[in-house]
């Protein structure tokens, strides 16, 4: 992990002790990474479902306002 300081003077334990408080911050977020329930509701492909069928017909005696 590479950190830059672009202001101020930190000395070399202030920049181990920042070092640690990320690198625990990264670990913690990669643990709590889990890859949730797929949702294919709605899916045009959805197993049971027929595939949708063009219709241009299908609103032809719609009136709009």
């Amino acid at each position: 992990m590479d950190i830059k300081v672009v202001k101020g003077n930190p000395t070399e334990d202030e920049i181990a002790a920042l070092t640690m408080v990320l690198a625990d911050l990264q670990a913690a977020a990669a643990a709590t990474r889990t890859p949730g329930e797929r949702n294919l509701w709605g899916t045009p492909n959805a197993p049971g479902h027929s595939a949708p069928i063009f219709n241009p017909g299908a609103f032809s005696n719609v009136t709009y306002f």
